[in-house]
């Protein structure tokens, strides 16, 4: 593990030091925060000093927005409510460690009346809990104001609860209701460690201590998740929908809520929040002055634009869950409060499906005009090629002359990851063997060309950067052409039929299910090309390709480039 800066030992505890910032330390009073952790545990403190020195960096910032108001500030941490929770979720695995089961009706009888007074706020239930939030609070050295202690023969001295204590204290209220409840279901002979309150899930009588990452808050490991270099492989176009999703997310829920105080009430308020965006927004001039995205569904309410797919609000919401689900894989959640949240499909939404082969034979018919007589190779090729492969556009778009290679003396389309190409999932990595039709059509002599004349890209003229520069260009554009020149304008139909048409095809071919999933790269597993389709070989994958048809298409006797 990484050495931590300002991570001390003084005897068995550890903690931690920070220097104060220049311009802070006349205005704090010192030049150094030193706080103890109260650990002697390395990997704990580790965790402990890390949440610490990003509560300083807070608590600096609002000490600079207080000075520029002219107020005076304190070099004191300020209490959060994470703090405040790992105080009583820590005070609350300790009592149901010393769990006693008893079946006495009077006890039955003393605990339901603690419920009800608790939930009523009887007056001596009130007591009993602001005594155990006064212990919690010296025991942790929050910095909670307490009133002072009331000395014999004296009036109490007036004293106002601050918003810290009161949170607080309903936490503890939270607690000890639990508490108890969890012993009548023991007395009921039921289980006793089932959380009746989602706060406490996952504390019981047999589990570790409450863990140091329930601290982190959601602005904090979005932050983390956005700098994660395990996440390379998400590319532009996954990380695009994450913006849209954390904004929400922000302006929704909050930066400084804990993950594990995040509801699926607040999660589903987030959805709502982004259900409420028109369409396109980023076109939309009308929005440009727009500052949150509260303003963004006002505004859209008054002038009624369109608004999005439920197919859009689903991706964004899985990318809601996708979050959860990596706050879970890092060990700072136990529970994703965003599962199973997309939006059902309605009744008017659309299948997608197969192009008839009525509209494929109009396609082809008019890819000589659409690539301007063959100039524009790349027009013609990527239709055709989808419809023999079933690879995605992106895929065939970014396709080099080194992804065509002989395999099993058989040629090949062999789909990996690059530096210029993401691929969808892993089990899109694959080895395709060319259709017989593709190499009759001049497939391999265009390879051939572009080889000779020392080129790298299969279709440069393309226009494009990137893979999502190429894709988005080149889908736009047939989507244009199908729909106003070829008139094939009924819903469920786009660039993506292709696919759909070819996994028909393998299925009339008679094509077994694991080279099917070979060949389209539905497999759930990747890896090298020995694996794929559970060990067939490509030559065995030819075969299957070459039964590949589709009765009544027409195509022309070669390539027009």
């Amino acid at each position: 593990m990484a050495k931590v800066p300002g991570l001390k030992q003084r005897g068995n505890t550890y903690i931690y030091r920070k220097r104060v910032p220049a311009d802070l330390i006349e205005a704090i009073g010192k030049i150094e925060e030193k706080i103890s952790l109260r650990t002697s545990d390395y990997k704990v403190a580790v965790k402990e000093a890390h949440i610490r020195a990003v509560q300083l960096d807070l608590l600096w910032e609002k000490h600079r927005e207080a000075i520029n108001r002219g107020e005076k500030v304190s070099s004191k941490l300020v209490v959060t409510d994470a703090d405040m929770r790992r105080a009583v979720l820590g005070s609350f695995w300790r009592q149901e460690q010393a769990i006693i089961v008893t079946n006495d009706d009077e006890v039955r009888e003393n605990i339901e009346h603690e419920i009800g007074g608790y939930q009523e706020k009887d007056p001596s239930a009130e007591a009993a809990l602001f005594s155990q939030a006064k212990t919690i609070i010296k025991e942790r050295k929050l910095n909670i104001p307490l009133p002072a202690d009331r000395k014999a023969g004296e009036p109490a001295e007036p004293f106002t609860a601050s918003p810290e204590l009161i949170r607080l204290l309903e936490l503890v209220r939270r607690a000890d209701i639990e508490h108890l409840k969890r012993m009548l279901d023991r007395m009921d002979g039921n289980h006793g460690d089932r959380a009746h309150d989602p706060l406490f899930e996952g504390i019981n009588s047999v589990s570790s201590a409450p863990a140091i990452n329930d601290a982190v808050a959601l602005g904090e490991a979005i932050t983390r998740m956005q700098n994660d270099p395990l996440r390379a492989q998400f590319g532009d176009t996954a990380d695009a929908k994450y913006v849209m999703t954390f904004r929400a997310m922000r302006e929704a829920i909050g930066d400084d809520r804990t993950l594990t105080s995040i509801t699926r009430a607040e999660c589903a308020a987030a959805q709502e929040l982004i259900a409420g965006i028109p369409a396109n927004v980023k076109k939309l001039k009308a929005y440009g002055q727009c500052q949150t995205l509260r303003e963004i569904v006002e505004l859209a309410a008054r002038r009624k634009d369109k608004m999005m797919s439920s197919t859009t609000i689903t991706v964004y919401t899985h990318t809601m869950s996708a979050f959860f689900n990596w706050c879970i894989k890092k060990g700072l959640l136990t529970v994703n409060p965003a599962t199973r949240l997309a939006p059902g499909r309605s009744t008017g939404d659309v299948t997608k499906r197969p192009f008839k082969i009525a509209e494929m034979n109009t396609i082809v018919a008019g890819l000589g005009d659409w690539s301007d007589g063959g100039k524009l190779a790349g027009r013609w090729w990527v239709p055709m090629i989808a419809i023999y492969s079933g690879m995605r556009m992106g895929e065939i778009v970014t396709l080099g002359v080194d992804d065509i290679d002989l395999r099993d003396r058989i040629e090949c389309f062999v789909l990996r990851k690059t530096a210029d190409r993401n691929l969808k999932t892993p089990g899109s990595e694959r080895v395709i063997p060319i259709h017989p039709d593709l190499i009759k059509l001049g497939l391999l002599q265009r390879v051939a060309k572009i080889r000779d004349e020392g080129g790298g890209r299969l279709f440069p003229e393309l226009p494009g950067a990137t893979q999502d520069e190429i894709s988005d260009l080149f889908q736009k554009r047939f989507a244009y052409w199908q729909k106003k020149t070829l008139g094939i304008t009924e819903k469920g139909v786009s660039f993506h039929s292709f696919r759909h048409g070819f996994r028909d095809a393998l299925r009339e071919a008679g094509v077994p299910i694991d080279s099917t999933r070979a060949l389209g790269g539905w497999a759930r597993s990747g890896g090298v090309e020995e694996r794929y389709g559970q060990g067939t070989r490509p030559s065995t994958l030819a075969k299957w390709m070459s039964e590949v048809s589709y009765e009544g298409l027409t195509l022309p006797s070669a390539a027009t480039s």
